[in-house]
């Protein structure tokens, strides 16, 4: 999928249903390797800042302070890490066909700058409806989940490597290592960071977004498979055989590549 010359050649004798046009494709490609890579580096670097700007004391509380962790450590981590896919990754193969395949995953990438509004929800909306007695613990769980949830996505990633991306293009298709098993493994790392995030605030507000980013996960994954299932029969036969987010409790095995 790698191979040949630059992705203006590539995409020339291609016939696709594309609605966007081909310079408008090719901008989105470019954008997201230059532009949208350096956001998230940009965004991880400042989630970081903030946390170590005046030191872990400055959250008073050992809840405070394992849900800033939360918050930033981890979360910042993950971003840098997917700047430096996008930046290294593998050209598209097939470009992006319509707008939905741009806007929805801008939309879901992106939708995790709603939570740091929430300080401007009404104060009703903000408040921990966890009991005193009980939020540490759910901070701790809260925490303990979003460190699963990253190293699922960051063991997804691993095995996609350079066919990693934002926007709904073919790349290069990945059935090895965690997607042996389950056909979304980075989203099913998401779902965990994003519950773990739930518990370690415990808040309407949160309560009120995290379903909304789930869903928006949800739908771009089933975008991406209706894009990966129009180029490639093997991958409908993948999804015949393994998990959709999490992995099947009865299912033939992992999915096998077939000869050729």
């Amino acid at each position: 999928m790698d191979k040949g010359g630059p992705i203006e050649g590539r995409w020339a004798g291609m016939t696709t249903n594309t609605t966007l046009g081909r310079k408008t494709a090719l901008t989105a490609v470019y954008a997201e390797r230059y532009v949208l890579s350096l956001i998230f580096l940009y965004l991880g670097w400042i989630d970081l800042h903030k946390f170590w700007a005046g030191g872990p004391g400055q959250y008073g509380t050992e809840r405070a302070l394992l849900v800033e962790i939360a918050h930033h450590v981890i979360y910042s981590q993950l971003q840098i890490y997917t700047g430096f896919l996008l930046l290294l990754g593998r050209r598209a193969a097939v470009p992006p066909q319509n707008f939905k395949d741009l806007l929805v995953p801008l939309a879901t990438t992106f939708f995790n700058l709603t939570y740091s509004a929430v300080p401007w929800f009404p104060a009703a909306l903000q408040k921990s409806l966890c009991p005193i007695g009980l939020q540490t613990f759910f901070a701790a769980t809260g925490l303990c989940l979003n460190f699963i949830g990253f190293m699922v996505a960051i063991w997804g990633a691993f095995h996609l490597g350079r066919s990693f991306g934002v926007f709904i293009v073919v790349r290069k298709v990945v059935f090895d290592g965690a997607y042996r098993w389950v056909r979304h493994p980075m989203y099913l790392g998401y779902i965990c960071l994003l519950a773990g995030l739930a518990f370690a605030n415990f808040s309407a507000a949160y309560f009120i977004l995290v379903p909304i980013h789930v869903s928006l996960l949800l739908y771009r994954a089933r975008l991406e498979e209706a894009r990966l299932s129009e180029h490639s029969t093997e991958y409908q036969e993948y999804i015949r055989q393994t998990g959709f987010i999490f992995p099947r409790l009865r299912h033939p095995g992992p999915f096998e590549k077939s000869g050729g």
